[in-house]
């Protein structure tokens, strides 16, 4: 099961923090999911490869040149996705069936103004099973179409090679969803979707802004915000169907790296028109 919750934040007071909360963000998440569970929390610390639960940033503050100006009285969000049937139904129980009065984030208290998982009342929220987003596009016999718009709202990276990529490249952004997919899903898919992505993926529009967040080692690490439109240029049913279920899954999964420190938060955006030229 996928899931996606938001939590509105309030502050009583007046304070500067860090620029970026994402890395305590997830500690404040961890040591919840540690009350609750000590080994599910032990194996998602200590895990290699992709970690089954993102955490976003401080979603809402003003960010000045001396850290995110926070303001008494003012609503701000945090945003937390499961990836798997134990995370998800863990952060379910600590925080829709029984959701805290507040959150520590950098020493600094919010209260819980309320927990959100509801797609109507909130975009950035719901939930699915991972073989009701296979069934959809894998089993159906429905034409799906060649473009995938995302939106990335925080920053993504990549690594690859040693190095880190702050371009969402086609085979860099669908190699890290199957990647991902594979790690937790049941419902298994061809790996070689990131060369689809490399050879027949291509981007049609974008417009992107790099962004620099300070890392835990005090290096800069360079994202970019934005959106991106991908094409497939090839009509195969069956890739198109993987290309837009992990378009889909992109939304609970993050892309790229760092995303349980607030980096890659992505879902799909609406295809823009194309404005005709007038002479």
């Amino acid at each position: 099961m996928l899931i996606a919750i938001t939590f509105n934040l309030i502050s009583e007071r007046d304070t500067i923090l860090p620029a970026h909360l994402g890395r305590a963000h997830y500690a404040e998440t961890l040591q919840r999911l540690g009350a609750a569970s000590p080994a599910l929390a032990v194996q998602i610390h200590d895990g290699d490869g992709p970690k089954p639960l993102t955490c976003s940033g401080l979603i809402g503050a003003r960010v000045r040149q001396d850290g995110s100006q926070i303001e008494a009285g003012r609503s701000y969000a945090v945003r937390v996705t499961g990836l798997t049937r134990t995370v998800s139904e863990t952060l379910a129980g600590i925080m829709l069936d029984n959701p805290p009065e507040s959150l520590t984030l950098a020493h600094h208290t919010f209260r819980v103004e309320r927990a959100e998982c509801d797609a109507s009342a909130n975009p950035w929220t719901g939930r699915i099973a991972y073989d009701e987003l296979a069934a959809h596009y894998l089993v159906s016999a429905d034409n799906f179409a060649r473009m995938v718009p995302l939106h990335f709202a925080s920053p993504v990276t990549f690594k690859s090679q040693s190095m880190n990529i702050p371009i969402p490249l086609p085979n860099l952004v669908f190699g890290s969803l199957v990647d991902r997919w594979n790690a937790f899903s049941p419902v298994a898919i061809s790996p070689e979707m990131r060369r689809f992505g490399e050879a027949l993926v291509a981007i049609s529009r974008y417009r992107l802004v790099s962004k620099a967040i300070a890392h835990s080692d005090g290096s800069l690490r360079i994202g970019g915000v934005g959106h991106v439109t991908y094409r497939s240029l090839s009509g195969d049913r069956y890739w198109l169907g993987v290309m837009q279920m992990l378009g889909d899954f992109a939304f609970y999964s993050g892309v790229g790296a760092l995303t349980t420190v607030g980096f890659g938060q992505t879902r799909r955006a609406a295809i823009q028109a194309r404005t005709a030229n007038k002479e």
